[in-house]
């Protein structure tokens, strides 16, 4: 996909997205304001954007950043009711761990990961989770 400006249909769109990565580039509020100023710039002036097709643009933009957001949150929370539970899944180095998780790592570009024992687990990784190692004697 291509984000064309508005009003131009030659090939200096490219320099506003790349044909596979345009809707990959929308995922913070800087790239936004980029690619806003970008069509504010590219209009025609003699036949500028319709207001109300505007505003639903940006409406419909910030409503896929919020839940870009909100799934981020999802993994977070996921994350965190892991600890202390055991989990199995698929390591970092593509070893299969099971263990207790013991912390969860945050990042800013990916999903979170897992402490398992001492090797890293992607969220993403985890096959199966159960209860926690039994305290109980008996």
């Amino acid at each position: 996909m291509t984000i064309m400006p508005i009003g131009q249909a030659d090939n200096s769109a490219a320099a506003v997205a790349s044909s596979n990565s345009g809707l990959n580039q929308l995922d913070n509020s800087q790239t936004f304001l980029q690619l806003l100023v970008a069509q504010l710039q590219n209009q025609d002036p003699d036949n500028p954007t319709d207001p109300t097709a505007f505003m639903t643009e940006i409406a419909q933009l910030t409503a896929v950043q919020s839940q870009t957001s909100l799934a981020s949150e999802e993994q977070v929370v996921a994350a965190d009711s892991m600890i202390g539970q055991t989990v199995t899944g698929n390591a970092t180095d593509g070893s299969i761990v099971s263990g207790v998780v013991s912390g969860v790592l945050l990042s800013d570009n990916g999903p979170p990961t897992l402490t398992v024992g001492n090797q890293i687990v992607p969220l993403t990784g985890i096959t199966q989770v159960g209860q926690g190692p039994s305290t109980a004697s008996g």
